[in-house]
């Protein structure tokens, strides 16, 4: 049988990977088209991350289909769990049909007598689906029946002509029904705040222009708020939301993006009044891809980002705004001479220059229109042998609305061009001479009016020669040439190179020649006897006439680490600055490192060394100043469990007696039971403290004291929230943020049984002590829904909501409360 195997695991490849991992057997007919029969008990197969099983599988490799008959299960990408009679599936659209489905996501449970996949969307006929399929219900609490359920690919289901079902018991008909599958869920809540009484509810809708939430708010003694969050299905990605809250909130985000060939829209226009009374405005339209070739017109771009103040009490802020529109043209392109240039036009506001004397006096923020042409042009012809030209130039203009105190109009240009020639004259046995000649004008001019625009003031202009010869490993440069801006001679650059496989050496000099003599020398020394390496490096300023510390490094590779040593040499009188030793080696999983510096200036020896034994780490720290010792001995745990660390760190110092002592904790547990930060500081017997005692300490996340009960006898405790405390010489501070235990219970109909609904009790507290305030959550979980009352002590307000899909959990650590459903 593993031959047929292989034979088909070559047989069976096109485009998509099909692999036959089990099968008892092989049929082969050729009946005009190509046809393989497997069976098997059951027959296993698997393509590009999907599983397949079926007791028969036909496979038609001309038609590109698999026809899978008795138990199907078959399990897709998107992790959705299906079972069904028979199942056709097409191997190049991925669509299928199937008889007698069963379809299981997560909680979700859907069956149908017919069952269709198109474009990704699941449609079923005459189906039924409950949420409460993995919460172990013999009858669910609620489900639906409809004549039509549509499983859209992700998070929403669409059912028509659906009735409802509590306990299995038909209670409400109505003609739509939409389902998320993520946190967008219907919410609804009701409580009383400082404010009085009120309602909050999301509910969805579906319709033929998309699908999305209403919100109907009602706020005692304060109004009415209404809102629409509102997500499209067509091509283009759409989110519409708005939402008024009483007595004068509003937030909406219109966002809407298309994405073609050759065009490219974008476009936002948001308001937070919780942050800001403010309106911010961005769009951009982009044509690309030859809009015009005869013209040379490659990309047309117009784009826009603008804000409406709606708080005059406030200063506006000064962020930058635009309304332009930018074209660009890609003109000659050749392998000698390429052209390209843009051309931008537009408005602008922002913060003005404080360096433009006329843009001061128009203010701090101002409006003004701007021209911007820039264009590029590069030049590399073909010469004669050993020759090359380059040559380029770039132009960018800046021309403005605004006018400077002489009545002229602003501009700010930025210009440079570059040409440069090189002319190689080989000879024998690898000699090279060569020589260069350069030319480089750039100007930087002008003043902007505003801060973002502003360039620096720039003038250069110069004319270079150079001269080099190359005899391996000897090579020889000079480089000179005049400052046409200043009229002056340029510094003359000498330099001289030896290379070999064993090392390198560098001596340069630079040279006045305008009267000033020798400027600076330098020279580099570099050598590699394998395992060794060297290196030396040395300046000397002629006028300061003064040399720059040397610098020394010898190294030493070893089978697993290395070894280092580096020294600074003052050699103007300073002596000896700072000396580097460093040692890195390892072996299997354990590893050890040791540094050691001595700054000769300050008196100073540190010495460092650490020693890892896989994930684990000890670190010994010492530092000698004058009289005073300083130390510090860690220890670090990483990786032993995943998303876990520890360090303790015990660190003082020893100068007459023992200061400073302090031992620091840090814990990191990530996991279901044990989901923590830790971190805590101990102040041990010192002089002339002796006392023990904690200096501070945090807390945050939670953790199982009590396992959640599995019996109705039992009981579960858990811990929440953060904590943080501080010691200070004028006293202690506790502050507390939804600190407090979670208490749980489990309420069974008989031993054994998944069908359970589960209580829990949470007393949280906030504020620092003695201020406490209190808040009490009670939440009814039966895993498909759950309904949670709370009562906040502080604000002494109360709510009720009631949310489907097994959130209770999460509410239990949501520190923001209840959020409406839909909201950005």
């Amino acid at each position: 049988m593993r031959a047929w195997v292989l034979f088909l695991l070559f047989q069976l490849a096109f485009g998509a990977t099909l692999k036959v991992l089990e099968a008892e057997r092989l049929e082969l007919r050729n009946e005009g088209e190509e046809v393989y029969v497997l069976v098997g008990n059951p027959v296993r197969l698997e393509r590009d991350g999907e599983s397949i099983e079926a007791n028969r599988v036909v496979f038609n490799r001309t038609q590109k289909r698999l026809y899978l008959l008795e138990r199907v299960r078959y399990k897709d990408k998107e992790g959705r769990s299906i079972q069904a009679e028979s199942l056709t599936l097409d191997l190049t659209s991925e669509d299928f049909s199937a008889l007698n489905v069963e379809i299981t996501q997560k909680n979700l449970l859907i069956t149908g007598p017919l069952c269709e996949r198109v474009a990704g969307s699941i449609l079923l006929e005459k189906g039924y689906a409950t949420p409460c399929f993995g919460c172990g219900q013999r009858t669910p609490d609620y489900a639906f029946r409809a004549e039509e359920i549509l499983l859209y690919p992700g998070d929403r289901v669409v059912a028509r002509r659906v009735t409802l079902l509590v306990r299995e018991r038909p209670v409400l008909t109505l003609p739509v029904l939409l389902l998320f599958l993520s946190e967008r869920r219907p919410r609804l809540e009701v409580g009383q705040d400082e404010g009085g009484f009120y309602l909050k509810s999301a509910l969805p809708y579906v319709s033929d222009l998309g699908l999305g939430f209403t919100f109907l708010n009602y706020f005692q003694g304060r109004g009415y708020g209404f809102g629409l969050d509102h997500f499209g299905t067509g091509e283009a990605k759409e989110r519409y939301f708005f939402l008024y809250t009483p007595p004068q909130t509003f937030q909406y985000r219109l966002e809407y993006a298309l994405k073609r060939p050759g065009l490219r829209l974008n476009a936002l226009v948001e308001r937070d009044d919780t942050k800001d009374k403010l309106t911010s405005a961005q769009a951009e339209a982009v044509l690309e891809g030859g809009i015009l070739p005869e013209e040379g017109l490659s990309r047309l771009r117009l784009g826009l980002d603008l804000f409406l103040d709606h708080d005059p009490t406030t200063p506006p802020p000064r962020r930058t705004q635009k309304l332009e529109i930018e074209a660009t043209f890609t003109g000659l392109q050749d392998r000698a001479y390429t052209v390209a240039g843009s051309l931008s036009l537009g408005l602008y506001a922002g913060e003005s220059n404080p360096l433009n004397r006329s843009a001061r006096a128009l203010g701090p923020y101002l409006w003004a229109g701007r021209l911007l042409f820039s264009h590029a042009e590069t030049l590399s012809p073909e010469l004669w042998a050993g020759a090359s030209l380059r040559g380029e130039n770039r132009f960018r203009g800046f021309y403005y609305t605004t006018r400077n105190p002489d009545g002229e109009a602003e501009r700010l240009v930025d210009w440079t061009t570059q040409l440069s020639f090189r002319q190689s004259f080989p000879g024998q046995a690898g000699q090279t001479a060569y020589l260069e000649a350069g030319y480089t004008r750039s100007v930087q001019e002008g003043e902007s009016p505003f801060r973002f625009d502003a360039l620096p003031t720039r003038r250069t202009h110069q004319a270079t020669l150079g001269a080099g010869f190359q005899q391996p490993p000897l090579t020889l440069s000079a480089k000179g040439g005049r400052d046409l801006e200043k009229g002056r001679l340029l510094p003359l650059e000498l330099s001289a190179q030896y290379q070999d496989p064993l090392g390198n050496a560098l001596l340069t000099h630079r040279r006045d020649l305008e009267g000033q003599g020798p400027l600076e020398s330098k020279a580099s020394l570099s050598l590699t006897p394998r395992p060794f390496s060297l290196r030396a490096t040395l300046r000397f300023d002629h006028q300061k006439a003064l040399f720059d510390p040397l610098e020394l490094a010898l190294g030493y590779a070893l089978v697993g680490g290395s070894l280092n040593l580096t020294h600074r040499q003052g050699l103007n009188g300073e002596g000896p600055l700072e000396s580097r030793l460093s040692l890195a080696y390892r072996e299997g999983e354990s590893s050890y490192t040791f540094n050691l510096r001595r700054a000769y200036p300050q008196n100073l020896t540190e010495a460092q060394a650490t020693l890892g034994f896989g994930p684990r780490a000890f670190t010994l720290s010492l530092g000698l100043d004058g009289q005073q010792l300083r130390y510090g001995l860690s220890y670090g745990e990483e990786g032993l469990r995943p998303l876990a660390s520890l360090r303790l760190e015990l660190t003082g110092r020893l100068d007459g007696g023992w200061r400073d002592t302090r031992l620091r904790l840090s814990l990191t547990r990530l996991e279901p039971e044990l989901s923590l930060r830790l971190s805590g500081t101990l102040h041990l017997p010192e002089d002339p403290d002796p006392s023990l005692f904690l200096r501070d300490l945090t807390f945050s996340g939670g953790l199982d004291l009590l396992p959640p009960p599995k019996r109705k006898e039992e009981m579960g405790l858990s811990l929440s929230g953060s904590l943080s405390y501080l010691r200070r010489t004028d006293g202690e501070t506790l502050t507390l943020r939804n600190f407090g235990p979670t208490f749980s219970f489990l309420e069974s109909p008989s031993e054994g049984t998944e069908d359970s609904t589960r209580l829990y009790f949470s007393l949280l507290f906030s504020g620092i002590r003695p201020a406490l305030h209190t808040k009490y959550i009670l939440v009814v979980d039966r895993c498909c829904w759950a309904f949670r009352a709370a009562y906040d002590s502080e604000r002494r307000a109360f709510s009720l909501a009631f949310l489907y899909g097994g959130q209770a959990a999460g509410l239990l650590l949501d520190e923001a409360g209840i959020r409406l459903g839909g909201g950005p």
